[in-house]
């Protein structure tokens, strides 16, 4: 049973190194990084999701909050790899009074370098606003130099930035399972205003390239799984299904939190789902974007989440809420399967599902 840590949400944290197994990363042949794993070592990931840092004279609290939460959540967890969908910094200026996401994502690096896990990313929508002062590739030499970061820029010739993997290894060298980070992208025109964009063909090209690269003698891909920051059409598609009784759709465990059961989905035909199931290969996908959704089902064999979000500033009123506010853990087994779980923030505050925030 998790108890709860006598901690009142007005205080500052301090982050500090994280205990865990001690899992290191090293650089394979094609510049992407791997874990290799002893022998029947199972592998725990924490999905973080939509941390949403202002770093302004009007965000303090929120960040404050924020940042605890995410250390609260590395220190129970013990996490061997942190994986961030997106997000992560909110240059907002109307909301933040700021544009600085150089001064945001300085600021978030410093804080999860503290802990000294390894850590990926994925850029989200608001990372790097239309007005902000850096754009991605000026944001990956940020990620890139931190010592923990396991970001990489990706190839340059396919769309969005931060399309790469991280892969999971055996003891024996075979593979456990591959981690596809993609870049979801922004918008379709370059603005709010013209909807969600897509995972684009050329992004879901590289992404077969690499699974077809690692089926073995007998045929069979590569287990494997897959983050970025916009759910899929085919979250929507699903929940439909399940929400009216559909047997394709099986529920793991969440809920969809957001108003007139609304999910953040393109306007546009998005390929990257169909591909998955053909291939065989990807039996998970984590996501995070709507913030009040939590939802977990499998669809056409894929298992399909929303992460639990960390923001406390994006949504108007969201301080107050707290059934959406957590992180998400994803244990490989040695035989390749997973296992989902969520972790609610307020288990670890106040040892129940009660609210978790000031009031």
């Amino acid at each position: 049973m998790i108890r709860a840590k006598k901690a009142t949400t007005k205080e500052k944290l301090i982050p500090q190194k994280v205990e865990n197994r001690g899992f290191v990363p090293t650089l394979d042949q094609d510049g992407f990084f791997s874990f290799t794993l002893p022998e029947n070592s199972n592998f725990k990931i924490l999905q973080l999701t939509d941390v949403h840092i202002g770093n302004s004279l009007i965000t303090r609290m929120q960040d404050r909050l924020a940042e605890n939460a995410i250390i609260k959540l590395v220190e129970q967890v013990k996490p061997d790899l942190i994986v961030f969908t997106g997000d992560n910094v909110y240059p907002m200026l109307p909301i933040t009074l700021t544009r600085d996401n150089k001064k945001e994502t300085l600021r978030f690096c410093k804080l999860v370098e503290k802990f000294e896990i390894p850590w990926a990313f994925v850029f989200g929508n608001h990372d790097t606003e239309v007005l902000s002062r850096c754009n991605k590739e000026e944001l990956s030499d940020i990620y890139q130099s931190q010592p923990h970061c396991l970001y990489k820029r990706g190839e340059k010739d396919i769309f969005g930035v931060g399309n790469y993997t991280i892969k999971i290894k055996n003891a024996d060298g075979s593979l456990n399972n591959i981690l596809f980070m993609l870049d979801s992208n922004m918008y379709g025109a370059g603005n709010f205003f013209t909807g969600f964009d897509v995972i684009h063909d050329d992004q879901i090209q590289w992404y077969e390239k690499e699974v077809e690269k690692y089926r073995d003698e007998k045929g069979n891909p590569p287990s494997s799984l897959a983050f970025f920051h916009m759910p899929l059409a085919e979250y929507k598609e699903a929940w439909n299904k399940l929400r009216f009784g559909s047997k394709e759709v099986e529920y793991k465990m969440g809920a969809v939190g957001e108003s007139d059961n609304y999910m953040g989905i393109s306007r546009k035909k998005g390929n990257f789902f169909q591909k998955a199931v053909d291939l065989g290969s990807t039996k998970g996908i984590f996501v995070g974007h709507d913030h009040l959704n939590t939802i977990s089902m499998v669809y056409k064999g894929i298992q399909l989440t929303y992460g639990m979000s960390i923001d406390y500033l994006a949504y108007k009123g969201i301080r107050r809420n707290y059934s959406q506010r957590g992180g998400t853990i994803i244990t490989l087994n040695p035989d390749s399967s997973f296992e989902v779980e969520h972790l609610p923030l307020s288990l670890l505050t106040t040892g129940t599902l009660g609210n978790d925030v000031v009031r």
